[in-house]
């Protein structure tokens, strides 16, 4: 099943490391640059761009 994994510019909950591990596991990943953990607040506007092409 197709997902899509929204990152924070820097997240603590989801280092580099485990964030490969879930590209390696077919997980989608985009990346909101300059957000923090709540991507929707902190950048509305990147974190809709971020959905462009999925829904």
């Amino acid at each position: 099943m197709p997902s899509l994994v929204q990152l924070a510019d820097t997240s603590l909950p989801m280092p580099p490391e485990r964030a490969r591990a879930l590209a390696t596991r077919g997980f989608e990943l985009r990346t909101v640059k300059g957000a923090g953990h709540a991507l929707h607040r902190d950048d509305f506007d990147g974190f809709t761009a971020s959905l462009e092409g999925w829904i």
